[in-house]
């Protein structure tokens, strides 16, 4: 297997993290190099050019995202198989995409060099998962074998353990026990758990109910069933595994997507429109009173992801085309940015950022400061973008050598 090293201006032999099987000792680390004057380092996990039996995810650090190019060439924490990372307070997790996987942890030193904590954790592979705090993390395991039972974890970060384990009758969510529930997305709403899914009667994602958006809310912490709502005005949520299902902003009101026949990325055609949910804070059914056509906004196209960005507003990808064919299954192809204003039911097309694979702002993108820090790939390669999200205006950065950017994060020591 090939090892990754970032190089950028001033990093050219700086990343050689402690912990990993091929780097070097701290004391070759200029941590000047690495982090910022605030004690932050941006974190961009890549995978490596290879075929998808060699290929390899490599953890990289960097204190500039905007210049430069980031390049396999020798060096980063080398992750073992296909993997997810999410960030929950101080610490990254590494998850494999495995039936069963091994879950190391990383941190920042106080040198501001990441480093691997101790202490690991066995799950089974994640389908959903949500930040609660900065020491939880809840995750869920969906079957699609027609077994009856999901598995959900609540995960100490910080202790790098699995402090709660509950099993989910998918069948008794769906209620019809035909279908049966794949949750997309997970979180702690108002001391419940919120969990939005579609269903699936086998392991294609073929349904019969893709023209309702459903959304389990479970009690906690003993993970009892209390009930689905649904709503009839747009289609099933979210996409497979995508995570960014719920938005929730300061005031507590929860929004949610459906990309409602945009058949990428596992959702299946529907007669509704792609548009926004909401659930006002205190409640438990959606708002009957809100609902933003997204299609109609936008003369015709639907929302492909978005990721709440503060202030009520979203960073969405939405679809550059109208037709869905079964041949874009998975690929989430030709998306555009934009902002959405949630609340005022507004789209604010961000410029000079190309068309590009949607499905990534969850975990490719950085809000810091007003400013949106995101992987891009098209035809043209991978490449960081920034975006003033005052300006809704984007600028290029650094050109990303590799496969894909599974993950890319802020952190601090």
């Amino acid at each position: 297997m090939r090892k990754v090293q970032l190089l950028m201006p001033a990093l050219a032999a700086a990343i050689a993290i402690a912990g990993s099987s091929c780097s070097k000792s701290d004391k070759n680390v200029n941590p000047d190099d690495l982090v910022n004057p605030d004690n932050s380092t941006f974190v961009i996990a890549v995978t490596a050019e290879g075929s998808s039996s060699e290929a390899t995810d490599y953890v990289l650090q960097s204190k500039d995202l905007m210049t430069g190019v980031i390049t396999p060439v020798g060096q980063g924490i080398e992750q073992k198989s296909y993997r997810m990372y999410e960030v929950v307070g101080k610490t990254l997790l590494s998850i494999t995409y495995q039936g069963t996987n091994v879950v190391p942890g990383y941190a920042l030193n106080d040198k501001g060099i990441l480093s691997k904590k101790n202490g690991e954790f066995s799950i089974l592979r994640l389908h959903a998962r949500g930040v609660v705090d900065q020491d939880r993390m809840f995750g869920m395991f969906c079957p699609r074998d027609g077994s009856a039972e999901a598995t959900f974890y609540e995960i100490n970060a910080s202790s790098m353990s699995v402090a709660r384990q509950a099993k989910i009758n998918v069948f008794q969510t769906t209620n019809n026990w035909k279908e049966w529930a794949y949750f997309n997305d997970v979180r702690m709403v108002g001391g419940k758990v919120f969990a939005p899914f579609f269903q699936i009667k086998n392991s294609g994602f073929d349904t019969q109910y893709a023209d309702s958006a459903y959304l389990a809310i479970f009690s906690y912490p003993d993970l009892k069933l209390e009930k689905v709502i649904k709503d009839e005005r747009t289609g099933t949520l979210g996409r497979y595994a995508s995570n960014d299902v719920l938005s929730i902003t300061e005031s507590g009101d929860v929004y949610t997507y459906s990309a409602a026949g945009a058949i990428a990325a596992g959702s299946v055609p529907s007669a509704k429109p792609s548009g926004i949910l909401r659930i006002k804070n205190g409640t438990t059914d959606f708002d009957k009173d809100y609902f933003f056509n997204i299609e109609t906004a936008t003369g015709g196209y639907k929302l492909c992801g978005m990721k709440y960005i503060g202030g009520g507003k979203a960073l969405a990808q939405i679809f550059s085309f109208k037709d869905h064919v079964a041949g874009d299954k998975w690929t989430n192809r030709d998306c555009r940015l934009a902002i959405i204003d949630l609340a005022a039911k507004t789209i604010t097309n961000v410029t000079d950022v190309p068309l590009h694979t949607g499905g990534g702002l969850q975990y490719g993108c950085v809000i810091d400061k007003g400013l949106a820090y995101l992987q891009v790939q098209n035809a043209d390669g991978i490449y960081i973008y920034k975006v003033d999200l005052a300006t809704a205006k984007g600028t290029k950065g650094a050109k990303v050598q590799g496969k894909a950017v599974m993950g890319l994060f802020k952190m601090t020591k």
